[in-house]
C-alpha cells in the first residue's frame, strides 16, 4: 500500500478545515454532517497511519518467515504470524478491489483488527528477539552481527556457505573458509590478506550454525597452538632464512620472540649476553638480506612485520648489554613483554610483564602489519599489564594521532578492554577480565592474540544496544575499541557507566 506524503497532508488539512467549519456561529443546521464527516476524516487518519505501521512490521518480518529453517525454529511465532498474514491478504485484496481510502477507511472494527494484528506482530518480534539472543548466547560472536546479518545466516541454516561475507566480522582476521566441493568439509582458513593456514583437524559443518562456528573458533585456536609449537620444534633444526618463510606470518612473531625470551635468559644465567647479542644481529643481517632479494608479496608483508617485532627485541638486548644486567629479575628485563612456550597439561604459550602473567589467546591474526614499539609504547605496555594483573583501569592520554589506539590495539585470552575516545584529544581505557572460564581470543592485543572489535559510536546508540554489546565482549572474551565516544548522548553515558562499575564489580567478586 503506498500512501504519498501529499494525500497525508490533504487528509490533515481537511481535518483542520471541518474542525474550524465546526467553530463557525453559522454551523446551524450543518452541525451533525460536519461532525460526522470530521470523525471520518479522523478515523481515515487513525486507520491508514495503523495500516501503514502494520505494513511497516510485515514488510520486515515476511522475507524471514518465509525461511523453513526459521519458521521451523519458531512454531509459536510462526503461527501466530500465519494468523496476521491471513488478514493482511484479506486487507490488502480489499484495497485493491476499492483503491480510494474513504470507501473502506472510516470502519471501527478495522481500527480494532489492525490493533489487535500490530499486537500480534509485537509478540512475534519478541520472540524472534528471544531466538536471535539464543543463537548469540550459544555462539557469543554473534553479538557483533546486526539482526539483520544474523537473520541472513539463520534464513540459510542449510547452506554453509551463506555465513563467508560474515566472518571477518566474528574473526579478527578470518576472510573466508575454505569447503570442499563434495563433502563441504572445511580444510583452510585465509586472512583478509591472502594467507592461508591448513585446520588441524579438518572439519564439517554439521548441526545449526552456531554449533558448527563454535568448532570453527576452537579449530582456528587449537590450529594455532599446534602449528606454533611445530614451528618452534621445526627451528631449532633449521636456518632462521629458510625457518621464517616457512610459516604462517603470526607463529614465525610468536616463535622468535619465544625464541628470543628463552635465548636472552640462558644468556643471563651463564654469563654470555654479549654473544647471544651477536647472534641476534646475525639474524638481523639475515632479515635484511632476505628484504632485499626477491620475495612474494606475502613474504614481504611476513618480514615487514616481523623485522618492527624484532629490531625491539634487539634494541632491548642491546640495553641489558650494555648495563651488564647481571640477573633475568632485573626490572630491566622483566619489564618487557616475554614468551614463554611451558608444559603444563599441554604445551601452551604465556605471556609475562613483570609479575603478571597472561595467556596466548590464539586468535588467528593473519598476515597483519605492527606498530613500531617505541619507549612510550613500552611504558604503555608495562602500565596496562600491571593494572590489568590488578583487574584495575588506565587511562593513556594525549594529542590526537600519536598511537593512543593502535597501541592498546597491539594483551589475551581472558581480557576485556574498553577503548572510550573522548573529544578525540584524551582516552579512556577501561580494562577488566570476563567473568567466563573459557572466552576467546589489536598492537597490544595482537601480541597477545586477542580479537579485538571496533567499533564506531553515534549519537543514535542507545543503552539496550550498548547493553548487548557488552554482553558480546564479557561472553565472547574480545576487547572493545569504542571510537568517537562522546558523540554518545549524555543520558545514555550515564546508564553506560553504571553498566561498566557492574560489570567490575562482579569480575571483582570472582562472579560467573
Amino acid at each position: 500500500m503506498k500512501v504519498t506524503d501529499e494525500d497525508l497532508q490533504m487528509l490533515d488539512d481537511h481535518i483542520l478545515a471541518v474542525q474550524q467549519m465546526s467553530f463557525s456561529p453559522y454551523v446551524g443546521v450543518f452541525e451533525k454532517p460536519v461532525a460526522e464527516w470530521e470523525e471520518k476524516l479522523r478515523l481515515i487518519s487513525d486507520v491508514l497511519e495503523e495500516w501503514i505501521q502494520l505494513q511497516i512490521q510485515w514488510m520486515y518480518l515476511e522475507p524471514i518467515f518465509c525461511s523453513e529453517d526459521i519458521a521451523r525454529q519458531l512454531p509459536a511465532e510462526m503461527k501466530k504470524y500465519a494468523a496476521m498474514e491471513r488478514f493482511w491478504r484479506r486487507i490488502m485484496k480489499t484495497a485493491s478491489d476499492y483503491p480510494k481510502p474513504v470507501a473502506i477507511c472510516p470502519d471501527k472494527r478495522l481500527l480494532e483488527q489492525l490493533k489487535e494484528n500490530r499486537a500480534l506482530l509485537e509478540q512475534v518480534l519478541k520472540g524472534l528477539s528471544d531466538y536471535l539472543e539464543g543463537k548469540r548466547m550459544a555462539f557469543p560472536r554473534f553479538y557483533f552481527l546486526s539482526d539483520d546479518e544474523l537473520l541472513e545466516i539463520l534464513a540459510q541454516n542449510r547452506n554453509p556457505l551463506a555465513v563467508q561475507p560474515h566472518l571477518k566480522k566474528c574473526f579478527e582476521n578470518i576472510y573466508k573458509l575454505h569447503f570442499q566441493e563434495e563433502d563441504l568439509q572445511i580444510t583452510t582458513m585465509f586472512s583478509a590478506e591472502g594467507e592461508s593456514v591448513e585446520l588441524i583437524p579438518h572439519m564439517f559443518p554439521k548441526g545449526n550454525v552456531e554449533i558448527w562456528l563454535s568448532k570453527v573458533e576452537q579449530t582456528m585456536q587449537s590450529t594455532v597452538q599446534e602449528t606454533l609449537g611445530l614451528a618452534l620444534t621445526d627451528m631449532a633444526g633449521r636456518g632462521r632464512a629458510d625457518w621464517v618463510l616457512r610459516w604462517p606470518g603470526q607463529v614465525v612473531i610468536a616463535g622468535c620472540q619465544t625464541a628470543w625470551t628463552a635465548g636472552v635468559e640462558e644468556a643471563i644465567r651463564e654469563g654470555g649476553l654479549p654473544t647471544f647479542q651477536k647472534t641476534m644481529h646475525a639474524h638481523m643481517d639475515t632479515y635484511r638480506g632476505l628484504v632485499r632479494g626477491q620475495l612474494s608479496r606475502m613474504e614481504r608483508q611476513v618480514m615487514s612485520a616481523l623485522i618492527v617485532v624484532e629490531l625491539h627485541a634487539r634494541d632491548v638486548l642491546d640495553g641489558l648489554v650494555a648495563n651488564n644486567v647481571p640477573s633475568a629479575n632485573d626490572f630491566d628485563w622483566i619489564s618487557q613483554l616475554r614468551y614463554y612456550w611451558v608444559q603444563e597439561d599441554e604445551a601452551t604459550l604465556k605471556v609475562r610483564a613483570v609479575n603478571a602473567e597472561f595467556q596466548y589467546g590464539y586468535e588467528y591474526l593473519g598476515n597483519s602489519g605492527r606498530l613500531v614499539i617505541t619507549p612510550l609504547t613500552d611504558r604503555c605496555y608495562l602500565t596496562l599489564t600491571g593494572a590489568l594483573h590488578l583487574n584495575f583501569g588506565g587511562a593513556p592520554a594525549g594529542p590526537a594521532g600519536t598511537g593512543k589506539t593502535e597501541t592498546t590495539k597491539l594483551i589475551t585470552k581472558y581480557i576485556i578492554i574498553l577503548y572510550l575516545a573522548i573529544d578525540s584529544a584524551i582516552e579512556l581505557i577501561c580494562l577488566f577480565r570476563a567473568a567466563l572460564k573459557y572466552l576467546t581470543n589489536g598492537d597490544l592485543a595482537k601480541a597477545m592474540a586477542i580479537q579485538c572489535v571496533v567499533f564506531n559510536c553515534s549519537d543514535q546508540l542507545d543503552v539496550q544496544a550498548m547493553g548487548k554489546f557488552f554482553k558480546g565482549i564479557a561472553s565472547a572474551g574480545a576487547w572493545a575499541c569504542f571510537d568517537e565516544f562522546n558523540r554518545i548522548d549524555i543520558e545514555v553515558l550515564s546508564v553506560v557507566a553504571q553498566q561498566v562499575v557492574s560489570i567490575q564489580k562482579a569480575q571483582a567478586a570472582r562472579m560467573q
